[in-house]
């Protein structure tokens, strides 16, 4: 009996064992908002706006350089705080920081959620905020924040970069090559695009040709304007000579133009008859 007994307290107390083995870890609030603090409150001991800044909106102003983390975790366990390291890779936009750090700290705090963590920080923010002088609902700013800017804005980005790359007149861009490989460059930097990108390649680039097109245009135009020109002065040249007055009118013209007796004395007239001799050559071939 007494073996028995023994055997039934040993499987019980293994039973015990093991259900304490698969219980799911607890989240601790307090080390999930010092890790929290680490990414968000930097320097938040002398400034009431630092979660603001750094984890609400960028409507709070520049924060303070991320040197201060040994103030947030001075005299502290660092265990369940993210380094300097770790903190050079998080994202300059306060939204977004606030996600990368709500994934980060996670990741040290396996028994917590992102629940755990919008339940722990979001007034902490949204106090924080009403102290730089702005009202923001976090929730909100996280929603919108994800839903990805609007084609509009992704346009304009877009827009502005491969200008920026391209010139307006697209002069960087006329090789395929170098217009792909830009617009591949400026939709990696456009965060949230992708679903826009298609799109504005076919537009961007049909404002390319078009810029070609009528570059194009003018180039023939001009050409055309100045092979024009030329001809219709060597008809006039050509005329001139068959009437053998081109000579004469290029003396009259000096003569007029040129002198300051108009001609009158000899010296000049002939100076003049000098100038205008390449018109006999001019004529020799123009015959």
């Amino acid at each position: 009996m007494k073996t028995l007994n023994l055997i039934f307290v040993g499987i019980l107390g293994c039973g015990v064992a093991f259900g304490a083995n698969a219980a799911p870890a607890k989240c601790s609030k307090t080390n999930l908002t010092r890790c929290l603090d680490s990414a968000c409150a930097i320097n938040g001991g002398v400034n009431p706006s630092a979660r603001c800044q750094y984890c609400g909106t960028s409507s709070a102003g520049t924060p303070p350089s991320t040197k201060g983390l040994k103030n947030v975790t001075a005299g502290t366990s660092t265990k369940y705080a993210l380094s300097a390291k770790e903190l050079s890779v998080a994202p300059s936009d306060p939204g977004r920081r606030y996600i990368w750090a709500t994934t980060e700290c996670i990741k040290k705090l396996p028994g917590c959620t992102p629940d755990d963590a919008s339940t722990v920080y979001d007034k902490l923010i949204e106090q924080s905020c009403r102290a730089a002088g702005i009202s923001i609902q976090v929730s909100n700013t996280i929603q919108n924040l994800n839903s990805g800017p609007s084609k509009t804005k992704c346009t304009e980005s877009l827009t502005a970069c491969m200008t920026k790359k391209c010139g307006a007149s697209f002069a960087d861009c006329q090789s395929d090559s170098d217009f792909d490989r830009f617009l591949a460059e400026c939709a990696t930097d456009a965060t949230g695009c992708d679903t826009y990108t298609a799109e504005f390649r076919k537009e961007f680039s049909d404002d390319r040709e078009r810029a070609y097109a009528t570059r194009e245009g003018s180039l023939d135009a001009l050409v055309a304007q100045y092979k024009t020109t030329r001809e219709n002065k060597i008809t006039m040249a050509r005329t001139a000579c068959n009437r053998g007055t081109a000579s004469e009118t290029c003396v009259n013209t000096v003569c007029a133009k040129n002198m300051p007796g108009k001609c009158k004395e000899s010296i000049e007239k002939s100076m003049a008859t000098q100038l205008c001799k390449f018109y006999d050559t001019a004529c020799t071939v123009l015959k």
